[in-house]
């Protein structure tokens, strides 16, 4: 095990004295005079630069359009942790390669920047990494946050060999000047405190940086492509549920099947007595020796309250329209038996598999891809079952329909002679006959315009029980063919999903 720690070391440091090889003579670090060796330094900085760059690219104008709370949580700290470090990482580089062409003579000043910015990516890591990390533990568990802890261990060797590196060149910079009595300092002064070994470190430190970026790099990538899969699947699923029992979902369309003819043949019947009525009070509007009568007003005003019954019935609440649509909402409560599967933000089964895969762990993409059409299968596999359910509702939907057809078509002989009743008393030129005629008709039509009244009641509330009693009757017969769902298939699958974020292909009885 020591010698393949060893051989990568041994590898970079021999990549190093190569690119010294060709060092052309300039002032650096801070000296106004050459130091051998230092002409690839800004080489290998620049590949170090490229790779720090990479780190945050994936987090850069991310999108998430499902209502998942947990998905953008996770992704503002990737973000957090990305960015800032990107910004401390490309900093340092940026100091390092300054450093190495720097002739100023201020060795404190120019090798301070360097140092404190090599300090504060380490910093980063040892002091601020642990507050961004902790929240992902309540939100995914550890996996995701001991990847990030190990990224960024990684990356301190790169770190920690950049700063001994720094110090070291620091101390040899002091010691030459203080020999030579300037910055000007004489080239065996320089060779004997800044040799190309201590500058060929430096380069080793830069390689060794951009070799250990990618590890986080790849965390941070990992992670937003897990979230973006988390996001599309979660858009799928509730476009899934909606097409099941969403407003213009299959199973809806079909309870409407029979909903909408039974609606349509009362409002319409209604609507045509109410013309009938109109027409009748016009009528009576029109017979000039009725309306001598004393009893005329009174006559008309029954002949009114006939049709005040239909407008009572139309305001009453709820009105018939949401009578009606109380068996969409039973049809959809029904569905509380299985809600894992249908209210999907607050589900424990679709947290556990966005929460696995979103966790990043050894298995989470396997995982994923391993359970998540078993979503769609499950909803295909109750939408069968409720459409069976359906179909026998239908059938006795379509017999209470030819049973409200007779109720309504009875309201008609409440009124329907009235005109011809009235035609009669017209033609009466007696006047004492005629109020006598009149006074009858009052009495009688009295009575029939209050059983006209108690029968549209009677309709409304038939109305309101049969619907009732179909919703019960929904409910039932759709719990029953899912209590093996949500006894059994839900947990089991529940229990799968955690076990395989756990054991991946190592799971048992799976």
């Amino acid at each position: 095990m020591p010698e393949m720690h060893i051989l990568p070391i041994v590898a970079l440091f021999v990549l190093s004295l190569v690119q010294c090889a060709s060092a052309d003579p300039r002032p650096e670090f801070a000296l106004a005079v050459s130091v051998s060796g230092t002409s690839r330094v800004s080489l290998a900085a620049s590949g170090a630069t490229d790779a720090v760059a990479e780190i945050n690219v994936a987090v850069q104008n991310y999108l998430i359009q499902s209502e998942l709370q947990l998905l953008p949580d996770v992704a503002e700290i990737m973000a957090n942790i990305a960015n800032q470090f990107q910004t401390l990482g490309a900093a340092a580089v940026s100091a390092i390669s300054a450093l190495a062409s720097d002739a100023s003579g201020d060795i404190a000043g120019v090798f301070g920047v360097a140092l404190d910015a090599v300090n504060a990516a380490i910093d980063f890591a040892d002091d601020t990494l642990p507050g961004l990390r902790d929240p992902l533990v309540t939100l995914v568990g550890t996996a995701l946050s001991d990847k990030l802890l190990d990224s960024f261990q990684h990356l301190g060797k790169g770190l920690q060999a950049l700063l001994v590196s720094l110090t070291t060149l620091k101390s040899g910079a002091e010691t030459a000047v203080a020999e030579a009595g300037s910055s000007n300092v004489p080239a065996n002064i320089v060779s004997r405190n800044l040799p190309r070994a201590r500058v060929t470190e430096l380069i080793s430190a830069l390689h060794l940086l951009k070799g250990t970026v990618p590890l986080l790099e790849y965390v941070v990538t990992s992670t937003m492509e897990n979230i973006g899969l988390a996001d599309d699947f979660m858009l799928q699923l509730d476009d899934k549920v909606d097409s099941i029992i969403g407003e213009s979902s299959t199973l809806l369309l079909e309870l409407n099947d029979f909903l909408d003819p039974l609606e349509n043949t009362i409002l319409n019947t209604l609507s045509s007595i109410g013309g009938e009525l109109t027409n009748l009070v016009a009528e009576f509007g029109g017979l000039s020796n009725v309306a001598t009568v004393s009893d005329a007003a009174a006559l008309g005003t029954t002949l009114g309250d006939f049709k005040a019954n239909l407008e009572d019935l139309a305001t009453a609440d709820p009105t018939i329209s949401s009578v009606l649509d109380q068996l969409n909402v039973a049809f959809t409560d029904a569905y509380d038996i299985v809600d894992p599967l249908y209210y999907i933000y607050d589900s424990a089964l679709v947290d556990a598999l966005m929460t696995t895969l979103v966790a990043n762990g050894n298995y989470a993409q396997y995982c994923f891809y391993k359970y998540k059409d078993f979503f769609f299968v499950l909803l295909d596999l109750i939408a069968l079952e409720a459409s069976e359910c359906i179909a026998e509702e239908a059938e006795r939907m379509e017999y209470y329909q030819r049973t409200v057809e007779l109720m309504l078509t009875i309201l008609f002989y409440d009124f329907v002679d009235i005109s011809d009743d009235l035609a009669i008393c017209e033609r009466i030129d007696d006047a004492d006959n005629l109020q006598e005629c009149i006074a009858k008709f009052v009495s009688i039509y009295t009575d029939l315009e209050a059983a006209f009244g108690d029968k549209l009641t009677l309709l409304y509330q038939s109305l309101q029980h049969e619907i009732a009693a179909s919703g019960n009757r929904l409910k039932i017969c759709i719990r029953f063919s899912q209590s093996e769902l949500s006894d059994t298939q839900v947990p089991l699958l529940l229990a799968k999903i955690n076990e395989c974020a756990m054991l991946g292909p190592y799971a048992e009885d799976d």
